[in-house]
């Protein structure tokens, strides 16, 4: 087996350290031609393992007539060895009109462990141009590492978008671009990364809830964002798996704030949540019982309280539940195949999963459901406990047989005294298993978690292969969340280079968690320990607990108008993005970084979320250095050469005509990179 060397954090301030030393080195002076050429650095960092290339740019003030420009190639890489250039020759010319050309350097895998190696272009003279005395601008370098079967920084942080919130910012006193959380996941590669997140214990919500209680402080509706920001993107945001996973679940097994009573309820719906942040790491099963029993879901989907069938009276179960249980949690409308794709009939026409007969059985099921916990005494008036399973209640549950899907049938049942609602939990347990056990629900899950995690339009393989880690986690065992996790980011569609210049492979980023991103990426941090970012959703048209329905804030197969729609292509997120949050989006992230994440700043500068950008501001004079740790942190080193020049030069322009122009540099070069499609769009 060969060995591999996978650079450690030192290679790349080695790297850095190379770059600020530059200067020191001796290099002739060329003639007093008129038109300066210089050279800088746009995308510093390759692997062989991730062929993203490495680009340096040759630019000049003013595009008139064409130029030819001649550079030199040195270091310890060497050419069509270690890599090739596209660029035939030493020498590069900026056609007329064109200000600024790229030499892009593509890595070469090999079967041989190697150090990392430097790649240095330095310009040579020419005809009719000058080159700088300046070494640093006279002179660039690429690094050039081999890290084996671990990953580089371009795809650790790739894999941080997917499987957590981003990347964190890098340390204020490290010298190289690479956040620390991108460096974890570089030196233990991403199986291991996961697998240690598996071990993390969970950091549930309700704890910052109950302190708020206990201190006095008011707890609104709108107190239960607090607990999830900390989670986040707060000091104590160390299972970003977890969170990510279910804030997915979260938008598949719906509740929501914009039913009156549970918007008054935010302790029983933050109890909610940390139900899906425990089962995150679970099994399907026990996952689709507690949300079915859960009483802030009895209460959004009416079978709280929801009683048999009494003919005298006319009245009959509530069936909201029992049908979206079936279409929106478990199996789906239309019978799948274990890849995902629909099973067809004879005419070529999707079959149903369920008929309105069955909603009819499975909304018998549940009836006779009451609040639990200490205070469920009685069916009709217990105490009102939003954080206790609910108990059935045998007298108003419906004993009869019940014909299921598959065959499945509820045996008639008689009721014990006292009346501890046996007969209730045994009928659900029966339900529970029907639903868990058809073949829909695997990959009606898997599909929806990959789409919520990976990209849009995962291909049949993608989903069978997940859906096969649903069925069976190699232990025998189904519906291990954790295998499924494990099946979907491990997967070679999740992981594959090639998929970044696929234009129907990827999706575009939650507007919500590109927000959450965006304040991972540079540590947003509140003095006071206390994320106040509420009403957020006035801006993202997004807001945990707040979807406008039961079917979330976005379809998983809305597609919209246009190319994607012709293309058969789906695009949920594209269902929130309109003319009112393309605009107010933007306009929110201008403000963001400069005064804090919160929707309306604060009295108290305290309790103001503000980006810490002290690594930032150190390079308001280095812009082509601050862009590759933008582009790095906020694209994935993604930013085409083309954007990063118009963004450079816009940044550039600012001076000291601007009142704070070293700050404002600084924020400008945020915003403008954080809006872009690059930002948007997670491949």
């Amino acid at each position: 087996m060969r060995r591999f060397l996978h650079p450690s954090p030192g290679v790349f301030r080695t790297l850095a350290l190379a770059l600020a030393g530059l200067g020191s080195l001796a290099h002739p002076l060329a003639g007093q031609e008129t038109t300066p050429v210089d050279i800088l650095v746009v995308d510093q960092l390759m692997w062989e393992n991730w062929p993203d290339p490495g680009v340096i740019a040759i630019r000049r003030p003013v595009a008139n007539g064409d130029l030819t420009v001649n550079f030199s190639l040195s270091g310890t890489a060497v050419r069509d060895q270690d890599y090739t250039l596209t660029t035939p020759g030493t020498s590069i010319t900026l056609p007329d009109g064109i200000r600024e050309v790229w030499l892009t350097f593509q890595p070469l895998a090999d079967a041989v462990a190697e150090k990392p190696e430097i790649i240095s272009v330095t310009l040579l003279p020419g005809s009719g141009y000058t080159i700088p005395a300046t070494t640093t601008l006279r002179s660039a370098l690429l690094g050039l590492y081999d890290s084996g079967l671990k990953p580089g920084a371009k795809e650790a942080t790739r894999f941080l978008w997917q499987a957590a919130f981003g990347p964190s910012s890098d340390h204020p006193r490290d010298a190289d671009i690479v956040s620390e959380s991108v460096e974890r996941v570089m030196s233990i590669g991403f199986e291991r990364w996961i697998d240690l997140q598996f071990r993390i214990k969970p950091r549930y919500h309700r704890p910052i809830i109950d302190a708020m209680i206990k201190s006095g402080k008011p707890v609104y509706w709108d107190a239960k964002m607090k607990p999830w920001w900390e989670r986040a993107i707060g000091p104590t945001a160390v299972d970003p798996l977890r969170q990510r996973v279910a804030f997915a679940l979260s938008q598949i097994f719906v509740i929501s704030d914009r039913q009156e009573t549970l918007s008054n309820q935010p302790r029983g719906m933050v109890a909610y949540y940390d139900m899906l942040v425990a089962g995150a790491f679970g099994n399907a099963r026990d996952l689709i019982r507690n949300v079915s029993l859960h009483p802030c879901m009895g209460l959004y989907l009416s079978h709280l309280k929801n009683r048999k069938a009494d003919p005298i009276a006319g009245t009959f179960p509530d069936e909201n539940f029992a049908r979206e249980l079936m279409q929106l949690f478990t199996i789906g409308l239309w019978q799948l195949n274990p890849d995902g794709t629909p099973v067809l009939d004879d005419q070529g026409n999707p079959i149903p999963t369920y008929d309105n007969e069955d909603i009819t059985e499975f909304a018998r099921v549940f009836t006779g459901l009451s609040f639990g916990g200490p205070g469920g005494t009685q069916f009709w008036w217990p105490e009102e406990n939003w954080l206790y399973p609910m108990r059935f209640w045998d007298e108003y549950h419906d004993l009869g047989s019940k014909r299921l899907l598959n065959g499945v049938v509820i045996p008639a049942r008689s009721a014990a005294s006292p009346d501890r609602g046996a007969a209730g939990m045994a009928d659900i347990e029966v339900a529970i298993d029907c639903l868990f056990n058809h073949p829909n629900t695997g990959p009606f899950l898997s599909k929806q978690l990959i789409q919520r995690l990976v990209t849009s339009n995962p291909c049949p393989a993608y989903v069978g292969r997940v859906s096969a880690a649903f069925a069976n986690n190699g232990y025998g065992v189904r519906g291990d969340m954790k295998a499924v996790i494990k099946a979907i980011l491990l997967d070679p569609e999740a992981r594959a280079y090639s998929n970044l210049a696929d234009p129907a492979y990827g999706k575009m980023r939650e507007p919500y968690l590109r927000t959450v991103s965006l304040a991972r990426a540079f540590n947003a941090r509140a003095a006071s320990r206390i994320y106040e970012l509420s009403y957020l959703d006035e801006i993202h048209f997004q807001q945990p607990y707040s979807s406008p329905s039961v079917f979330n804030f976005f379809r998983p197969g809305y597609t919209p108008a246009g190319p994607l729609s012709d293309a058969g292509l789906v695009a949920p997120e594209f269902q929130v993005l309109n003319s009112v949050t393309s605009i107010t989006i933007p306009n929110y992230y201008f403000n963001a970084v400069r005064w804090g994440f919160n929707r309306w700043g604060h009295e108290d500068p305290r309790m103001l979320v503000m980006p810490q950008l002290a690594p930032e501001f150190a390079l308001w004079n280095d812009i082509p250095g601050l862009l590759r740790r933008l582009d790095l942190v906020l694209t994935g080193s993604t930013l085409d050469p083309i954007q990063h020049q118009t963004i450079r030069e816009a940044v550039e322009a600012i001076d000291s005509d601007h009142w704070d122009w070293q700050r404002e540099r600084i924020y400008t070069a945020i915003y403008l990179m954080s809006t872009l499609p690059e930002s948007a769009i997670q491949r």
